[in-house]
């Protein structure tokens, strides 16, 4: 067997895509796994007829570093089949995501292209799951400040207003300890979705502690944000938890802060808000509590819909 077809045999059992360039930029061999990868269609052709101009750019501008002694780093490439109409016609069918590694040998340039679309969109996948809890699936304690610190900018840009409350889910552990952490587990979930269910979608929701829940409520007074914390009281006592010792039900309590003009800033909230959930726990239970003691939650009107 001659080397040619030795060397072509080896190229079609690489998993990679591999196009070998001569000095005029012509493919003159391929192989690979590639559904678009055809020596027959692609022999003699040039990177500019065969990849988009923005692609084309990137691999010219590989080539030249290599052909100049140069080791440039790999490139990604966005092949798509409406950007890449001769590949399409070829056999490609999907969005791929190409890092492009090249290699100088003799006067051909020796370029691989490895798919890496699975690969991204699962380290993409990933790294949204990290800010995920993985019992009620809302965002984790890593996303509130983040998101904070955003809310309180614009809101002081803009002189708006906004809120953070914070749920906590009276006696957990007594719930944990009579029905079994499923049990307490349940409520979480139950508690979770129902919050997802009705609040706005500019509201946040994240999960930042066992027992304990926060709510990032943009563009809302200290007024509309106890009424939202009272309609949550009464929301978290209509649930009904099913569990093997039978169904219960569960309290909230919370805690609520409000911005307090260009002087406050994200820790300042949130340990008003922390300090205002424990006067509320001291006091029984069951209640909001703000950053000041109001008699009455009639002044403004809820952002949340009546009945929720």
């Amino acid at each position: 067997m001659s080397g040619d077809v030795l060397f072509n045999a080896l190229l079609e059992t690489l998993s990679d895509t591999v196009l070998i360039l001569d000095e005029n930029q012509r493919v003159s061999r391929c192989g690979g796994d590639s559904d678009w990868v055809q020596p027959s269609a692609l022999l003699g052709a040039t990177i500019a007829t065969i990849f988009s101009h923005e692609s084309a750019l990137l691999l010219n501008n590989l080539c030249g570093q290599l052909r100049r002694g140069k080791t440039p780093p790999p490139v990604e490439l966005h092949l798509t089949p409406k950007t890449c109409p001769v590949l399409a016609d070829l056999g490609l069918t999907r969005n791929q995501l190409c890092l492009v590694r090249g290699k100088l040998a003799a006067d051909n340039v020796i370029l691989v292209l490895q798919d890496i679309s699975q690969q991204r969109a699962a380290a993409a996948w990933a790294s949204k799951q990290k800010a995920r809890d993985p019992l009620t699936q809302t965002y984790n304690r890593k996303a509130l400040v983040p998101v904070l610190n955003q809310a309180i900018a614009q809101s002081q840009r803009y002189e708006y207003n906004c809120s953070l409350a914070l749920i906590d889910i009276d006696g957990l552990h007594r719930i944990n300890q009579r029905y079994g952490r499923d049990g307490g587990d349940k409520v979480l979930m139950l508690l979770a979705a129902e919050l997802e269910r009705v609040k706005r979608t500019s509201d946040f929701l994240v999960r930042i502690g066992d027992d304990r829940f926060a709510l990032m409520l943009p563009e809302t007074s200290q007024a509309q944000s106890l009424l939202v914390g009272e309609r949550i009281i009464d929301l978290a006592a209509g649930l009904e938890v099913s569990s093997a010792n039978g169904p219960f039900h569960f309290q909230v309590s919370i805690g609520i802060a409000t911005l307090a003009g260009l002087i406050d800033n994200t820790e300042q909230i949130i340990r008003r808000a922390n300090a205002n959930l424990l006067t509320a726990k001291q006091e029984g239970g069951n209640r909001a509590q703000g950053d000041e003691v109001l008699s009455h939650l009639t002044a403004g009107s809820s952002p949340w819909p009546a009945g929720t």
